[in-house]
């Protein structure tokens, strides 16, 4: 790991988690472009989450913790909860607590459910870790027992926001999600409803909403003023929809920061396409490249349900490279990045929007880097003049391995970024599969 670090470095003459002894200093913000988030001390913060839902009611706090040291030492920054559950059953955590008595009355909470839960959320922003909880996750309605929707009205909605909020206004980390799983339907007005109350007692909390798969948070919230960030939620290519989001106009002309928070998860294949490690390398570097700048999440079956299998979870294939992800972007100026909507940069090989194998692409708006995702291994072209030009300056140029985090530097790199070039990447990265990354960077001569 320190000698892929260490090419890395060489690549972006950045200083790896520069600035991360310190943590970030919650809470966090939307930056003021409106595109990704800040900290206290304005620091951009890389959102890169693990997906946990099922925790709170199956760990102990020692095993609670154990899972954020680990997490932390992966290079995650965050984590994804539910408060309370009827997924994956019993509604009861590990102690027999259920969390409201009686369990339909949302609210009558049961104090002792309830500071296991406070916990944990502490637990987590002693390490630094940033917590997006699910507040209340609704589901579809209908014959489905494993959501909330029903007990969620227009006349609860908005103290059971405040419950929230009073109780963890003195928590400094947290994201609140609100709906879950199923688009709001009827429950519109109470999930707003839940929001207000929200606000009322923690402005300094952030907030989004879950809707179903290809329906991201401003599909329904857009214009309200509440909704801090867009979560994208997508079983197709992620590009597509995140691309659509970045785009998307405002009632109030204030963009919201985008973040990939579900799509398949490792060795789980629900919409009957592998659960692999390449897909989720794939959902990532797709989403982060078409505007997802506040980041993403990763998810593994066995790590959301919490099962006895956890431990084993964390050490699978796509696991283990998601910490690949956080180290390209985060020695570089990630949040500069605009996707490259009118393939200006890459002007051949692209493939086809939508597809599997679509080359996703960005640039820094000051044209200072780009990177690009190929999902399969074929040449490109690309215009290096799309870079800052300059007769004193040069593009370097290396494949990363998104398997390993190690870089192979392009034959005859520094370029002259004045021409159109093609470059072609190794056949097979070192699991043998055929994705791979190209970063390109303006450097003096």
């Amino acid at each position: 790991m320190l000698k892929q670090a260490a090419c890395i470095l060489a690549l972006t003459g950045l200083a790896l988690g520069q600035g991360a002894a310190a943590g970030p200093a919650f809470p966090l913000r939307p930056s003021p472009d409106g595109r990704h988030l800040v900290d206290a001390r304005g620091a951009p913060f890389f959102y890169h989450a693990d997906t946990a839902w099922q925790l709170p009611k199956k760990a102990t706090l020692a095993i609670a913790e154990d899972y954020f040291d680990r997490r932390v030492k992966d290079g995650f920054t965050a984590i994804q909860l539910h408060t309370v559950s009827k997924e994956v059953p019993p509604v009861s955590n590990l102690n027999g607590d259920e969390p409201f008595t009686p369990l339909e009355d949302i609210l009558k909470p049961n104090e002792a459910y309830w500071r296991h839960l406070d916990a944990i959320i502490e637990a987590a922003e002693q390490r630094g870790l940033f917590v997006s909880i699910a507040a209340l996750w609704i589901r579809w309605g209908g014959q489905d027992k494993e959501g909330w929707r029903y007990q969620l009205t227009e006349d609860n909605a908005r103290p059971y926001g405040r419950f929230l909020g009073r109780r963890y206004a003195v928590r400094k980390n947290l994201l609140w999600i609100l709906g879950g799983d199923a688009n709001p339907g009827e429950k519109q007005k109470a999930v707003s409803l839940l929001a207000q109350g929200l606000k009322e007692t923690t402005p300094h909390h952030l907030l989004t909403v879950h809707n179903a798969p290809e329906h991201s948070s401003a599909a329904f919230f857009a214009g309200e003023p509440w909704l801090d960030i867009n979560a994208a939620y997508t079983y197709r290519e992620t590009h597509g929809q995140v691309l659509s989001e970045w785009l998307r106009p405002y009632p109030d002309r204030r963009p919201r920061p985008i973040f990939l928070i579900e799509s398949g998860y490792e060795k789980e294949s629900n919409d009957r396409r592998p659960g692999d490690s390449f897909r989720v390398r794939r959902q990532a570097y797709g989403a982060l490249l078409s505007g997802s700048l506040m980041g993403h999440a990763y998810g593994h079956r066995e790590l959301w349900k919490f099962s006895s299998q956890w431990r084993q979870g964390m050490d699978e294939p796509g696991s283990k490279q998601m910490r690949h992800v956080r180290d390209l972007f985060s020695t570089r100026k990630w949040w500069w990045l605009e996707p490259d909507l009118d393939s200006r940069l890459v002007v051949s090989g692209r493939g086809k929007a939508g597809a599997v194998d679509y080359v996703t692409s960005a640039v820094a708006k000051d044209g200072s880097f780009a990177i690009l995702y190929l999902p399969q291994a074929r040449p490109i072209t690309i215009d290096l003049a799309r870079l800052s030009p300059g007769a004193d300056r040069k593009m370097r140029v290396a494949w990363f391995d998104p398997t390993t985090g190690s870089l192979k530097p392009v034959a005859g790199s520094p370029f002259a970024n004045t021409s159109t070039r093609e470059f072609t990447p190794p056949e097979k990265n070192a699991t043998g599969e055929k994705d791979w990354v190209l970063a390109l960077e303006i450097v003096s001569q």
